[in-house]
């Protein structure tokens, strides 16, 4: 973190006396991640489409793996493994608008989420995005527990020796 004269420098951020956000650089595109149950969100300023004149629509392009299907390489998975992918077939027709859900090869749950964000925007405008963004993500989580997936942390890490590749 620096500050010269009228801006504090953030991370790849400029921000001035107003809290107003500002890419440094547009590649690579600035981002940020946050901590939250246990998994990592991650958010990257993506330029869109001429908003007109010389500014941009940008996208704030969300990215968090959800949690992980369970493993055969334990029986009593079995049952939770199932369920778990009855749950993966509806979930895409009850998430939000614009809200994609895969399946990556390790069997983690990938959601990416894409939202069109007019600059200038705060800091505080950016964090209660994120925050509105986690609120909402909430019930899916719960869910998607209840059913038997894994959280993707370490805490729920496979022990050394049993990784499935």
């Amino acid at each position: 973190m620096s500050l010269d004269d009228k801006h504090l420098t953030l991370g790849p951020f400029r921000v001035d006396a107003a809290g107003t956000l500002e890419a440094i650089t547009a590649s690579p595109a600035p981002g940020f991640s946050c901590h939250w149950r246990d998994r990592h969100v991650y958010a990257k300023l993506l330029p869109g489409q001429p908003a007109g004149g010389a500014s941009f629509d940008w996208r704030l392009h969300l990215q968090t793996p959800l949690g992980r299907v369970p493993s055969t390489a334990r029986p009593a998975n079995q049952g939770r493994r199932e369920a778990s992918f009855q749950l993966l077939r509806a979930l895409p027709a009850t998430v939000p608008q614009g809200w994609r859900i895969g399946l990556a090869a390790d069997h983690r749950v990938l959601l990416e989420v894409e939202r069109h964000i007019p600059l200038p925007i705060t800091a505080t405008t950016l964090v209660t995005e994120m925050t509105c963004f986690l609120l909402t993500l909430a019930p899916y989580l719960d869910l998607l527990e209840e059913t038997g997936m894994t959280r993707p942390s370490a805490s729920a890490a496979t022990p050394a020796g049993n990784v499935n590749t």
